[in-house]
């Protein structure tokens, strides 16, 4: 068989930002390497599909991710849509025998992920939610430091992504309809599943948490550099949300996220505890105690490589020699349970059992 006949055929749904920015790119390089084939490149807006599309050897165009999944047979879909096209989308995909690759969050609710991962067993097909912070250099440290047992007993965590105003106008992911919810499945999602993952994946048990939407409808607001126009009245998700999750073996992680807050600058920290040793990322270190000093260890010179690229590599190659993705569709429900949690305890003012 010949290489060419090897390529693997890859389709995208959705051609927006973020599949512009940090999928595509990255797919035509392993085009170039004749490890794939983009073959088709789906989205309802005419010019977005065909301007990615001629930067393609010979991707066709769609408008109905339906029909392009009848028209080709492919080995790869990567689902790059608005949030509530992702269950759907997915399982499209995977009932038409593609390995999928799908944008987070995975879903708009629990339900629909165990929909999600139903499909991909019954068919015998990969599923990865792209949690592209997993594949950065500095998660990988810090997972080859946690694993090695530097931290001891892990017990507690705590991470916050804090912008002090910075609301996407774009891609509807201010209406509730849309995209389920604002920071806390936009950014929250990304710091809650890289450390969860740091962690060890323990399962979560209960959560309590509030959102609150106290600058996104207003039609006086500054969003500084994010200053892509929307009409306020459009603006149906919060713009902070804050949780408390319990974890099975007294494991606990505290999280805040915010599109807009009035604080000094952007925050974006993650710290682990365990009781041996401790693990930031701002700063990257490991922290802890040696006889009567105290203990900083910092590493130098990560590689830079983006995320989104090692992502979309390492799908690849999971599908070209069969191996498991890294992050498990199962890991992942677990998170959006967390998050659909979080929403009915902020609704309720109560903490909700996670089942």
């Amino acid at each position: 068989m010949t290489k060419e006949k090897n390529k693997l055929k890859v389709g995208l749904i959705g051609a927006g930002a973020i599949a512009r920015d940090q999928h595509l790119p990255y797919w035509r390089q392993l085009e170039a390497e004749g490890r794939v084939e983009i073959s088709a490149i789906c989205d309802p807006i005419k010019e977005r599909r065909e301007a990615e599309a001629e930067k393609c050897v010979q991707a066709k165009t769609f408008a109905n991710y339906k029909k392009m999944l009848t028209a080709i047979d492919f080995d790869i879909i990567d689902v790059c849509t608005q949030n509530r096209f992702h269950a759907p989308a997915a399982i499209a995909a995977l009932n038409a025998d593609a390995h999928v690759l799908v944008e987070k969050p995975m879903a708009m609710n629990s339900k629909e992920c165990k929909a999600m991962i139903a499909a991909a067993k019954g068919k015998n097909r990969k599923l990865m939610v792209a949690q592209h912070m997993r594949f950065e250099a500095r998660a990988e440290k810090l997972k080859e430091v946690i694993t090695g047992g530097a931290l001891g007993q892990i017990y507690t965590a705590e991470t916050k992504w804090l912008r002090r105003r910075g609301i996407p106008g774009w891609g509807k992911f201010h209406i509730k309809k849309e995209s389920l919810g604002g920071p806390l499945i936009d950014i929250g999602v990304h710091m809650m599943d890289l450390c969860v993952w740091l962690m060890g994946s323990p399962k979560p048990i209960a959560a309590s948490g509030k959102v609150y939407r106290m600058f996104g409808d207003r039609p006086d607001l500054f969003n500084g550099e994010w200053g892509v126009p929307y009409p306020a009245k459009e603006f149906t998700v919060e713009d902070y949300a804050t949780a408390f999750i319990r974890f099975e073996n007294n494991i606990t992680l505290q999280m805040s996220v915010s599109w807009a807050a009035n604080i000094h600058d952007e925050i974006e920290n993650m710290s682990i505890l365990g009781d041996k040793g401790g693990i930031g990322i701002n700063p990257l270190g490991l922290f802890g105690a040696d006889h009567s000093s105290l203990t900083n260890s910092t590493w130098d010179c990560l590689s830079g490589e983006d995320g989104h690229r090692r992502e979309v590599r390492h799908f690849c190659e999971c599908v070209e020699k069969d191996l498991p993705v890294m992050v498990k569709p199962e890991e992942s429900l677990r998170i959006q349970k967390i998050i659909d949690a979080i929403y009915e305890s902020s609704a309720r003012n109560k903490e909700i059992v996670i089942k």
